[in-house]
């Protein structure tokens, strides 16, 4: 499909949505205020380029102004059918109807049909993926078993026991479900296990294969915020993330924020067309390009050509955004501490943080590794491994991110 015209094709819904925003949502009234905008002035989706990108930060603030989600809502906070948070805090509405973050696209995709038995192994509490990935497998037909992150023993008991036949959660709690069901004595190759949609974080070509290779698992992988739901999935050919054709998803300028051409990096810019919470122009935070155009594919959608990384200083442990600012607030309650350092790594394809602390010479080093660890968890919602050091190198980062992708 040509990029330009795929765009194109949103104009009339930008139109709508800017309108009913305009109308509706004081916070975007505001929003178009400020930038001296009229809804006569956005007519196209080109058009939306004037209007100013809206960020993660300035969500937080805008939350925080009053009712109704600082003015976001259209309807009342009784008319949605749930109500998450995400770090910051952000919250994020779900409206009462079916696949409202619209993933049942991208399960189709990837294979999953009527029939299909899905252990749904992304977290239920507080954040949205649990339900957002449920609904998008009932929406195509598929039993779910709301499995979570934990309880490995029991799910790989409903793995063996209830035949299975589909996977959805991180690549990298699938790798450590098969391996200790190897470890039991169990051989995941004879289960009916033979499909698996993950996301939340990178799947390296090597795990990829491993899955494919070791398991017998076909696996493909998409992109999405827990602010909007579906924003890429792989097609047939298992090469980039198709950009959803119910969601504008656009890659722009860090600086200026207008739309970039294939082959750019920039940020991820999301409208949606959902008209009880208007978010236009958001800024997810991370980083990507659209494709080249090249060989024709089954799905006609531009595509994006993966994670880049991060536009700010956050980065995703374990499928959950981390900022250097919640690591600091955690440690600032803490009675007892010199110096710190926060380091994020990955082994064996799974991702771990590890918190260096140099305790002041009164300090009870058990108790306040014990207390750190607490304190960390509370504020990121990650188990971190703290460690108690004598020093830290001269100049040391208070936090850094060392993984590397292979």
């Amino acid at each position: 499909m040509d990029i330009g015209a795929f765009y194109a094709g949103f104009d009339q819904r930008v139109r709508d949505i800017v309108a009913y925003g305009y109308d509706r949502s004081p916070a975007f009234r505001r929003r178009m205020e400020a930038a001296g905008l009229t809804p006569d002035d956005i007519q196209t989706t080109a058009n939306l380029a004037r209007l100013p990108i809206l960020r993660k930060e300035q969500l937080v603030e805008i939350h925080r102004q009053g009712p109704g989600l600082g003015g976001m809502l259209t309807v009342p906070l009784s008319a949605l059918r749930r109500i998450f948070q995400s770090p910051g805090p952000i919250y994020d509405p779900e409206p009462d109807e079916p696949d409202s973050w619209r993933w049942a696209p991208a399960f189709r995709a990837a294979g999953f049909a009527p029939g299909d038995i899905v252990l749904n192994c992304f977290g239920y509490h507080l954040t949205p993926a649990g339900v957002m990935f449920e609904e998008g497998a009932r929406a195509i037909g598929c039993t779910v078993i709301p499995a979570g992150i934990g309880n490995q023993a029991q799910q790989i008991d409903a793995m063996a026991h209830l035949g299975v036949t589909a996977y959805a959660g991180l690549p990298s709690y699938l790798k450590a479900l098969l391996e200790r069901a190897t470890e039991q004595g169990h051989d995941p190759r004879s289960w009916t296990l033979n499909k698996a949609f993950v996301a939340a974080e990178p799947l390296p070509p090597s795990l990829r294969a491993l899955f494919e290779e070791q398991y017998g698992i076909l696996v493909y992988d998409g992109y999405g915020t827990a602010e909007t739901g579906n924003l890429g999935y792989n097609g047939p050919e298992r090469q980039g993330w198709h950009l959803p054709d119910d969601a504008l998803v656009q890659i722009c300028d860090l600086n200026t924020g207008a739309p970039l051409p294939p082959g750019q990096t920039g940020d991820v810019v999301v409208t949606l067309f959902r008209r009880d919470y208007i978010l236009v122009r958001f800024a997810v935070g991370d980083l990507s390009a659209l494709m080249e155009p090249g060989t024709p594919t089954i799905i006609s959608t531009p595509r994006l050509v993966g994670w880049l990384g991060r536009s700010g200083d956050s980065v995703k442990v374990r499928g959950l955004f981390v900022h250097p600012r919640h690591v600091e607030e955690a440690i600032r309650t803490l009675q007892g501490v010199a110096a710190y350092q926060a380091v994020v790594v990955r082994e064996h394809h799974r991702d771990d943080m590890i918190c260096r602390i140099v305790p002041t010479a009164d300090a009870d080093a058990t108790s306040l590794r014990q207390s750190a660890e607490q304190a960390l968890y509370d504020a990121l919602k990650i188990h971190c491994r703290v460690e108690i050091v004598l020093s830290l190198p001269e100049g040391a980062k208070p936090f850094v991110d060392e993984r590397r992708w292979e």
